[in-house]
Parts: C-alpha cells; structure tokens; sequence
C-alpha cells in the first residue's frame, strides 16, 4: 500500500473500533488524537472520519460528550466493546476455515 492510498470505509471502521478498544484506558479523546493516533487515517479525509464518528455514535458504539469551552471528546461503549468483539470472532473463524480449506481440509 502506498503512503497515500485511503483505505475502505469498512477497513476505517474496524480500525477506529478497534483503537477505541484496545486504548480504552485513555479514557475519551478527540477527534484530533484519532485522526493521528489510528493507524492508517492520516490518509483519510477529516469529513470521512467524521461521518465514522457520528455513525458510531449513532449506533451506540462510542459516546460523545461535549466538554467546556466546545471540545468534543469520544469514548467506547459498553456495546461498542461486545460489537467489536462479535467482529473478531466472525473474521477467526473465517480465517480458521480458510487456513482448513488451504489445508486440504474441505470441513
């Protein structure tokens, strides 16, 4: 992939998700810190990640709160975190047949 290449607007997804998840204890951030701090957005337009954040939001898999003197900050939710891991689940067992059928394993 070139340094320039966006990625897929599912791939910017799972990304922003998952960066919710595994840096849950950061507490919430901004927009600023996940366009800089998600691998793989600092390609990506600033209205397309936003349009991701207001989805998430919308879905129940982030919070937002408006802070004193205009910030907006985001944080994970409790159904953000099962999605998530819902997500991880599907995508192993799919490699974990995929790796079978490479195998030679038709199961």
């Amino acid at each position: 992939m070139k340094p320039k290449d966006r990625q897929s607007f599912e791939y910017t997804v799972l990304a922003i998700l998952e960066y919710f998840v595994r840096h849950e204890s950061l507490g919430s951030v901004t927009k600023y810190h996940v366009m800089n701090r998600v691998p793989g957005l600092a390609t990506q337009r600033q209205d397309r990640v936003s349009e991701i954040l207001d989805l998430l939001v919308t879905r129940g898999w982030i919070s937002l709160e408006k802070r004193e003197g205009g910030n907006v900050v985001y944080r994970i939710t409790s159904e953000g975190r099962d999605e998530y891991q819902k997500w991880i689940r599907e995508f192993l067992s799919f490699v974990k047949i995929l790796r079978s059928r490479q195998n030679g394993n038709e199961s």
